[in-house]
């Protein structure tokens, strides 16, 4: 399998592109659809999969699987997230980018950008990229329906395990204690497995590992 990043959006999410033998699928499309085409015109795009729908990795969903033709996946439990990124940008007049939004605000880093129509179907449990098997793993904690894609030596994990420790839970739907466990699992893989987060640069799980039990005792 070969992989693709392209960053996009005004939060540098990581859109990833997992292929085989020309067949692809395209991991998080946040922003700016025409890039992320651009990057996958040679390829066979045959699914669109969400880590979790937070605004910043959804944006440009519609556009793309319309004009690839392809289905979005997410799992069933991220209705409820988009429904609170909804009701945020109602109240607020911008969405919610955790503990940096009132910075980027300061910085008129625009977070009212667009929409999504909310759009999904239930994501199954593996899918095949060519000649590769791709595992889906339920990792809540972030949000109720966080997942991350598994293959041989890689993990995908949206903004569940980054360098450093586990992504934000400091919002209504976001449960500490599961992400935990969560990363637990994650971090039980191969040592040498690469970790492709949701935004910044890839980690090791076994560069990783020995600090879960001070991200434990931090508490986020």
């Amino acid at each position: 399998m070969e992989i693709r990043r392209v960053v996009v959006g005004p939060l540098d999410t990581n859109c990833w592109v997992l292929h085989s033998d020309r067949s692809a699928v395209l991991v998080d499309p946040g922003d700016s659809p025409e890039v992320i085409l651009d990057a996958v015109r040679d390829l066979d795009v045959t699914a669109i999969v969400l880590t979790h729908v937070h605004f910043d990795h959804v944006l440009a969903a519609d556009a793309v699987a319309e004009a690839l033709g392809v289905t979005v996946f997410a799992h069933p439990a991220e209705a409820a997230t988009w429904e609170n990124e909804l009701a945020y940008l109602a109240e607020r007049g911008h969405y919610d980018a955790g503990t940096d939004t009132e910075k980027l605000l300061a910085q008129g880093v625009p977070l009212n950008v667009g929409t999504w129509s909310g759009r999904f179907s239930p994501v199954p449990t593996r899918l095949s990229v060519g000649s590769v098997d791709v595992e889906v793993l339920h990792t809540p904690g972030h949000s109720p329906g966080s997942i991350t894609l598994a293959v041989p030596g890689h993990l995908f994990t949206g903004d569940t395990l980054f360098p450093g420790g586990p992504g934000l839970t400091t919002g209504p739907l976001c449960d500490f204690p599961a992400i935990i466990e969560s990363v637990r699992g994650l971090l039980d893989h191969p040592a040498d497995t690469v970790v492709h987060p949701g935004h910044g640069l890839d980690t090791t799980v076994g560069r990783e590992k020995p600090a879960l039990p001070s991200w434990i005792a931090r508490g986020w």
